[in-house]
């Protein structure tokens, strides 16, 4: 089973032009079973929705939830937010509004639950954290949790843009001889999804969530930006009753992919039905 997710940017490329036949593209190359999206514009353009019909590329069945609508975001035509596309049948699926102080929209967690082939129903939660800063993403992963937290024990995926690094990310770049605290200091005004400590993820791993590239990695994981890879922000996290299904996790940095947003990819293969005992 494949699984994505990525961030499209309102399906516009590196070089600022809206172009949703690269996305389609990019989607087409990974062929996942399961893809979560972020970014979304729908519908648009209304007399044709393409994101109607990158389901129809990918033979699968579509779910999308609004985050911003328009007149929230300067430029924005229709309303922007998060989308999945899966193969297999939608059972059901919510959206839940994360807690949320300060600037920006209120962020959302949508939750899908899927009838799969040969196993249990799996649940596939998607969500955008906000990038100005670690205090509001810390705040909405503790609102996420209490969604999420309901499926413990049974399978589940939590996708998405964090906007944000994890320790280990931190461990090994001064394992590797660099000072984190240099390195933030120096792209902070550019990136402030690089917090000096980062505290909104240790959440998630507290609550047993495990990180699928860490388990099952391949390259650097570094998804932003496509122009300049300098951060993971990026992530597939599994409920413990699929650690053991993990085969590997890698960043889709295909040139196509280079392009087509300001994002690359997530790209995670896993066993399906996960092994006898793990669900």
């Amino acid at each position: 089973m494949r699984v994505a997710t990525y961030n499209i940017q309102y399906w516009t490329g590196m070089d600022r032009v809206q172009d949703p036949e690269r996305t389609i593209a990019v989607l087409q190359e990974i062929a996942p079973d399961i893809v979560a999206l972020q970014e979304v514009l729908h519908p648009w353009p209304p007399e044709a929705p393409v994101l109607a019909r990158a389901a129809e590329v990918l033979g699968g069945e579509v779910v999308f939830t609004p985050v911003w609508e328009v007149g929230d975001l300067p430029g924005i035509t229709a309303p922007m937010g998060l989308a999945v596309i899966s193969r297999y049948p939608i059972i059901a699926h919510a959206t839940h509004r994360l807690s949320h102080t300060g600037p920006g929209q209120p962020r959302r967690l949508l939750e899908v639950r899927l009838d799969m082939p040969d196993g249990p129903p799996l649940t596939v939660y998607v969500t955008h954290l906000e990038w100005r800063a670690e205090p509001p993403r810390v705040e909405q992963v503790r609102s996420l949790l209490l969604w999420t937290t309901r499926d413990r024990g049974r399978p589940h995926l939590l996708l998405g843009d964090f906007n944000t690094v994890h320790p280990e990310d931190v461990r090994r770049f001064e394992e590797a001889g660099g000072r984190w605290e240099e390195f933030v200091a120096a792209i902070e005004a550019e990136f402030p999804q690089a917090p000096r400590e980062p505290q909104a993820l240790p959440r998630l791993l507290k609550a047993g969530y495990v990180d699928a590239f860490l388990v099952a990695g391949q390259g650097d994981g570094r998804t932003y930006t496509t122009e300049r890879p300098l951060l993971r922000l990026d992530y597939c996290f599994v409920d413990p009753t699929l650690q053991a299904a993990l085969r590997a996790a890698r960043r889709w940095d295909s040139e196509p992919a280079r392009w087509a947003s300001d994002h690359y990819p997530l790209v995670v293969d896993l066993t399906w039905p996960p092994p006898e005992g793990d669900a």
